[in-house]
């Protein structure tokens, strides 16, 4: 498995997500979802586009510490 530990990546993510939008684990293995006041540990990165429908999707995200 591919695992990113810093920089630019894709990421599988659940429902709509804005530039800016931090990411963290959802219940569904393998996606992320929306949650902009984040518990330890739960981070996955900062969303650096936009997706605006409630679907599966993908967008880039900054991972590690930027």
């Amino acid at each position: 498995a591919a695992v990113a530990l810093q920089g630019r990546v894709p990421c599988k993510v659940l429902g709509r997500v804005r530039k800016g939008d931090m990411l963290v684990t959802s219940g569904i293995a393998g996606y992320a979802i929306v949650n902009n006041e984040p518990r330890v540990g739960t981070v996955i990165g900062k969303a650096l586009e936009d997706k605006l429908d409630a679907e599966k999707g993908i967008v880039e995200v900054v991972v590690g510490k930027h």
